[in-house]
């Protein structure tokens, strides 16, 4: 039975409808981070500020620009499209998947990059509330090159801050943005997890965010930089190495060792 509430919204939304662009969305655990294996809805938005993997390898598939990792859904957040907030939710409520954040389940809003979307996300929020009477545990998966605004970190649980190194490919001026990291380390909600494939990516997270920026240990791990379910197997032993001699956590990826490259999932 449709929930009256869905059939009154759905009115309104025709004529000022609410949308986001959506890549993706799934239930799941999460796989990363502070909160690894604690279930989870994942809304994937479209679009990203970067390509981890090189300037080209959008176009190219292919490591270019020094990059030694791809980003592992760059196929999946280069497309998707515009979906009225009212449908995304009652697709969710006929999936069970508003009854699994209800009773705990994480919202994990991710990408590409999320926070392109903000005043989007804010009404989608905002809508969220007011259909449900609820709001779930929101975690915001970021690469930390965008400051949020205040109202949408009103609604945000816990930020999942993930800056990148030279090893993305990426221009040092394009990845490293000073406000944002400032705003990450100084809030309660933020956590770093850093992509790492070498002792050199261990030296530059430590001179150019953990010193600059004075990141708590407590707030930072350390993620092996694999696109595979072998090459995850293969650098994790390395990585936590670094990991006891830094005093930092480590974060495995278990969306790939459990799945290797499907997404979705």
């Amino acid at each position: 039975m449709e929930n009256p509430l869905f059939k009154i919204s759905k009115a309104t939304s025709r004529i000022m409808p609410h949308t986001l662009p959506v890549s993706e969305s799934f239930y799941s655990i999460q796989g990363e981070g502070k909160c690894t294996g604690v279930p989870a809805v994942f809304l994937r938005l479209k679009g990203c500020n970067l390509s981890c993997g090189g300037i080209n390898t959008i176009k190219t598939k292919s490591l270019d620009s020094g990059a030694t990792w791809r980003c592992d859904t760059i196929e999946v957040w280069t497309k998707g499209e515009t979906i009225n907030i009212v449908d995304l939710l009652e697709s969710w409520e006929q999936n069970g998947w508003l009854n699994h954040l209800k009773n705990g389940a994480h919202l994990v809003i991710t990408g590409g990059e999320p926070l392109l979307w903000q005043d989007k996300l804010v009404k989608f929020l905002n809508d969220f509330k007011q259909f449900q009477s609820f709001l779930p545990f929101i975690e915001v998966e970021t690469n930390g090159t965008i400051t949020p605004t205040k109202k949408l970190d009103s609604f945000i649980s816990q930020y999942n801050v993930s800056p990148k190194l030279k090893n993305s490919g990426m221009k040092k001026e394009d990845r490293l943005i000073n406000e944002a990291l400032t705003f990450f380390t100084e809030s309660q909600k933020g956590y770093y997890k850093f992509v790492v494939s070498n002792q050199s990516d261990c030296d530059e997270i430590t001179n150019s965010f953990i010193i600059p920026f004075k990141i708590p240990s407590q707030k930072i791990q350390l993620m092996p930089g694999a696109e595979t379910k072998d090459d995850c197997l293969a650098l994790s032993p390395q990585v936590v190495e670094w990991c006891k001699e830094k005093g930092l956590g480590f974060s495995s990826r278990l969306h790939l060792l459990l799945w290797d490259k499907k997404t979705g999932c």
